[in-house]
Order: C-alpha cells, then sequence, then structure tokens
C-alpha cells in the first residue's frame, strides 16, 4: 500500500478504488471503525526477493497468466491481482484472501474501465505532465524527516509498488481532474459548500436506530420479509411506541441494548452514506422513513445535535473541490460499469 506515503494527486481515488484501501479490515457495524493516528516512522528498508517471497500471501504456483475477467474485451489477469496482493505481507490471514482477493479484483476491473474511459477520450495527461508529478512526489519525500535518505523507488518498493504503479495514479487523477472539473468554477463550489456545511464544520448528531440485518437474506422473499418488518416497526413507532423499546425488541445491532443509541457521529467517515445523508437530514426527535444499506433496513432517530463551528470557505476550498470531483467520478464509474460487457472467467 505505498500509495499512502505520497501525497494525493489530484482526484482523491481512495475510495473508489479499492485496490488503493485497506481492505481487510471488515466493518461489523453500521459504524464505521475509527482509526488512531498513527506517529510518523521511516520506511522500512527495501526487502529482499526472499523476504518478499516469505511475506507475501499464498498463491497456486503456476496460475499467473490465468485470466480472472475480461472488461470490455481487456483481460485481468491473476498476475495483476498477485501484484497488489503481495503489498498485504503478512498483514492479512489466508482466510481472509479470497474476500480480498475478490475486491482487489473489483477495484482493478474499475481501473481498467477509468483508463478505457481515458484512452477512448482522448484525455491522457502528457508525459510532461506525469514527470512533473512524480517530481513532486520525489520533492515531498526528501522534505519528509520520517523518509530520510529514502529515494521514492525505495519508498515505493518497501510497499510493493513500482514507479509505473505510481505514474499510472498519476495518470488516472490528472485525466478525470481534467474531464470532470472542466466546468467546475468558483460558483458552483461554494454552491456546494454551502449545501454541504456539515460536512466541512464538524457539526456532529446523536441518533438511535433500529436495523433490521439483510446481510444473511438469500432470497427476494426474505428481503421483503425484512423490509415489511422494518415498516412495521415504523408504523408503531409513529403510534407512539417508545424509540428505545422498539430497538430493544426488533433490532438486530447490539446497540439494541442501549436502546439503538449511537452516540455522536460527524457526517463523513463515521457511518455509510445512506445512513449518515439520511440522519443528517433529520431535525431533533424525528424519526426516519426506512432507509437501506449495505447492513439492511433502518429506522433513525435524531436525539440531539451538536453546531459546528465556523469555517472560512477559502480556506478549505480545494478540499470541496475534490469531494466534488471525487463525487463526480464515482457517478461516471458507476456508469461504465453498467454500459461494460464484464466477464468474470472463473470463480474466486
Amino acid at each position: 500500500m505505498g500509495r499512502v506515503l505520497v501525497k494525493p494527486v489530484g482526484i482523491v481515488l481512495g475510495g473508489i478504488l479499492c485496490i488503493h484501501m485497506s481492505i481487510f479490515a471488515a466493518e461489523t457495524d453500521t459504524k464505521k471503525p475509527a482509526t488512531p493516528p498513527k506517529k510518523a516512522k521511516a520506511a522500512p528498508k527495501a526487502k529482499t526477493d526472499e523476504q518478499k517471497e516469505a511475506a507475501a500471501p499464498k498463491k497456486q504456483e503456476g496460475d499467473s497468466n490465468k485470466v480472472l475477467a475480461t472488461v470490455n474485451g481487456e483481460n485481468v489477469s491473476q498476475a495483476e491481482v498477485d501484484h497488489i496482493l503481495s503489498r498485504y505481507g503478512n498483514q492479512i490471514g489466508e482466510d481472509q484472501i479470497p474476500a480480498v482477493t475478490k475486491q482487489i479484483l473489483e477495484g482493478l476491473i474499475t481501473q481498467k474501465l477509468i483508463l478505457q474511459f481515458i484512452r477512448d477520450n482522448k484525455i491522457e495527461p502528457t508525459q510532461k505532465e506525469i514527470e512533473a508529478e512524480v517530481n513532486t512526489v520525489r520533492e515531498d519525500i526528501k522534505a519528509n524527516p520520517a523518509l530520510a535518505n529514502q529515494t521514492l523507488e525505495q519508498v515505493l518498493e518497501s510497499h510493493g509498488s513500482t514507479i509505473e504503479d505510481l505514474k499510472k495514479d498519476i495518470t488516472i487523477s490528472l485525466s478525470l481532474e481534467k474531464y470532470l472539473g472542466k466546468d467546475l468554477d468558483d460558483q458552483k463550489i461554494k454552491a456546494y459548500f454551502e449545501q454541504n456545511k456539515s460536512v466541512y464544520d464538524e457539526t456532529e448528531v446523536k441518533a438511535s436506530h433500529v436495523l433490521v440485518d439483510t446481510r444473511q437474506m438469500k432470497t427476494e422473499a426474505d428481503l421483503a420479509q425484512a423490509k415489511e418488518k422494518i415498516n412495521k416497526v415504523k408504523a408503531e413507532v409513529d403510534a407512539g411506541k417508545d424509540f428505545a423499546e422498539a430497538a430493544k425488541q426488533y433490532s438486530d445491532c447490539p446497540s439494541k441494548e442501549k436502546g439503538g443509541d449511537l452516540g455522536f457521529f460527524k457526517r463523513k467517515g463515521q457511518m455509510v452514506e445512506p445512513f449518515a445523508a439520511a440522519a443528517f437530514g433529520l431535525k431533533v426527535g424525528q424519526v426516519s422513513d426506512p432507509v437501506e444499506t449495505q447492513f439492511g433496513y433502518h429506522i433513525i432517530k435524531v436525539v440531539e445535535i451538536k453546531k459546528g463551528k465556523d469555517i472560512d470557505f477559502d480556506a478549505i476550498k480545494s478540499n470541496v473541490k475534490q469531494d466534488i470531483l471525487s463525487e463526480k467520478a464515482r457517478v461516471l464509474i458507476a456508469q461504465l460499469r453498467q454500459n461494460a460487457k464484464i466477464d468474470m472467467k472463473t470463480p474466486l
């Protein structure tokens, strides 16, 4: 995961291409686990071939040329997956490899679609632009005391990455920023900021929820029954049933023991997006209509709102712009996947 050591270039794609994330840490509840701040430390020395082989997750021999998927006729090979998988070293157990491999493959499919789009629309950056960004990263490394005496190549190698990987990331970021940002002016950025101020001013809400968990449900009948159950709970709450009692009686979330209380959370980074969007759209005391997330169906009650601080738009304008571009990129990727011919060649 060498990309966490270099300054983000252009659009931040960490949340879009799962190959750039620590995807082996599975979520177990609606609330995303908080990541404690890490102390800066020097990049490890480049591993020897023997050390790399020992640390890398085990894979089947002789299968590196196997085609796992085709994306509009272009192959994604086992070798490409193994290249990404090797970056995790011994951070994942053998039992986690299938799930991680599946997510890596999905990320590579998305990456392939983006690169095809860039090529087809002739929006590639020039080699001069790419080299300029590479040189910026080099300068960032030189200025970082934690990476003293390390070259860019050494930093990347120590994390299982290469200059070519970095250049591919730069190509994607610069190209998408150019394409998606062509009509994005200061007025539009300011309007987005005003509409989403709670994202930036650190406003927090305290909410409770009732969850009907659908993650293990396989049939449409089961899902329909789950939706019927959450609608029933909502109707009972609307008719006057105490929300905390409804959570204790019906919720599949461990928070039911506390009446569904999830505590305070911010608009971004702590809750899955549909849940956070619904919660921040409520007033104190309001109960949402059923909300669907990857965990199942929820009803949400906001108990308290802790107003955020005043914030200077000009100080965070670049961050706001990156958020807009990332949202646009997600929409574009969804469209590309919908229109693509993706053929999965082998089950993982």
